[in-house]
């Protein structure tokens, strides 16, 4: 009576996989996003980052300059910048560890259901992937396995996420 609108076959192939994939890609990374904007004060992270990258501009200045007086000045204050950098380091891994710990799972979970060498997109050129064989080492390839279509997907879509959602580091 109720027939299934796609057979579980056509699941794992393109283009059905290639989508639900590149899917699964956006809403870990929203996910991720959502989880880093909750738990992470972002503003600070941005501040410190940007002290930080000023102050490592200044003291390579004075090294360059061999301004010693200034180089000592400086060196009083680089545990000052490197305890705060390290305190906003930890920070985002704990957050990062909020979220990769059941990411990791859900991974496992998936590498069962769609398998690791099955085919879930095509490219239009030939990209160079590192393969499962050793042996092999890097190949030129346009066949994307369920890794490296999840993982092209993620990095394509990641940029645009953090911008919508304001979660980047950078600024």
């Amino acid at each position: 009576m109720f027939e299934p609108l796609v057979a579980a076959s056509t699941l794992y192939q393109p283009p059905i996989a290639t989508l639900l994939i590149a899917g699964l890609a956006i809403m870990v990374n929203l996910i991720s996003s959502l989880v880093r904007k909750r738990f992470t004060d972002i503003e600070k992270t941005k501040r410190v980052q940007k002290e930080v990258r000023e102050f490592n501009a200044e003291l390579r200045k004075a090294m360059m300059s061999k301004d010693k007086e200034k180089e000592v000045k400086l060196k009083k204050k680089q545990k000052k910048m490197n305890e705060m950098q390290m305190k906003m380091m930890t920070q985002n891994l704990k957050t990062s560890m909020y979220f990769m710990l059941p990411f990791f799972g859900v991974w496992w979970i998936l590498i069962g259901a769609f398998g690791y060498e099955t085919i879930m997109a095509y490219s239009p050129i030939a990209i160079p992937l590192l393969t499962s064989n050793p042996s092999l080492g890097i190949i030129y390839d346009v066949n994307l396995n369920f890794f490296w279509w999840y993982f092209i997907s993620s990095i394509s879509f990641n940029g645009v996420i953090t911008k919508i959602t304001g979660t980047g580091m950078t600024g």
